[in-house]
């Protein structure tokens, strides 16, 4: 069970703000940084940009400072029963978040359940800080991946969310300036399918919703999902189901 122990958002300091605490606190304390800041690690100063998040351990050193005019982040400190994350994680060090506004809306839910008293507050807490560790997590592991993986998320995201566009091979690859057998190898890298996969699985998906919402014939339902050929839809369909789209339409009634 994680536990919060204090936690503050929007924590504001001069250009004079300095950390130094060689023995750093009993429980974890965890970093929203929002503006530059300069922190050791591994007995190196470096610099930081904004937007990076830190955890320390417990009774790790804890050293860092202001390099601008002022110096702003969200802070918390939490207590665990057991290891929040293994000794991979890089402890102390800021890692560039690649998706800001999305943890620091999740921090804001966090400070506002930790500070109301509502009857689950100490379940919801505890899902929400592991939720949090977990997405720093993957902001360590995603940050040193190159700029084509987050292009390749953006293609994905936009394929599921405009499943009835003719897709094509050549088409995302220009979309992306990459050769197809490139697109290929880093789709399959990262994602573990391809992206003409991807592809029918939107549209299967914007399928089965269509299927259960309206009574439109399988014959329009194909061709708001993209397909020209009713025939190959069904095919496709079967092949991602398990059933026909009249069955899966039949059993869902």
């Amino acid at each position: 069970m994680i536990s919060i122990v204090k936690m503050g958002e929007d924590a504001a300091h001069n250009a004079s703000f300095t950390v130094n605490r060689p023995n750093g606190f009993p429980e974890y304390l965890l970093l929203l940084t929002k503006t530059p800041g300069r922190f050791l690690v591994n007995d190196e100063w470096n610099d930081f940009p904004p937007q990076c998040i830190v955890i320390f351990k417990p009774h790790q050193k804890q050293q860092y400072h202001a390099i601008e005019e002022s110096y702003t982040d969200c802070w918390m400190h939490f207590t665990s029963g057991h290891p929040v994350l293994d000794e991979r994680f890089p402890f102390g060090e800021p890692v560039e978040m690649r998706r800001p506004e999305e943890l620091f809306q999740l921090f804001h839910i966090i400070c506002t359940h930790y500070y109301g008293a509502t009857s689950h507050r100490e379940a919801v807490l505890n899902h929400l800080v592991e939720t949090l560790i977990y997405l720093a997590a993957d902001e360590a592991r995603v940050s040193r991946f190159p700029d084509i993986y987050y292009r390749l998320v953006s293609l994905r995201k936009e394929i599921y969310r405009n499943p009835s566009e003719k897709w094509t091979v050549r088409h995302m690859a220009e979309k992306l300036s990459v050769s197809r057998g490139y697109l290929h190898a880093a789709y399959q890298q990262y994602f573990h399918t391809t992206c003409m996969n991807d592809v029918i699985a939107s549209r299967t998906q914007l399928a089965c919703d269509l299927l259960i919402s309206c009574n439109l014939p399988v014959s329009e339902i194909a061709e708001q999902c993209g397909y020209n050929n009713t025939e190959h839809f069904v095919r496709q369909f079967k092949d991602c189901t398990g059933t026909t789209p009249g069955k899966y339409r039949k059993q869902s009634k």
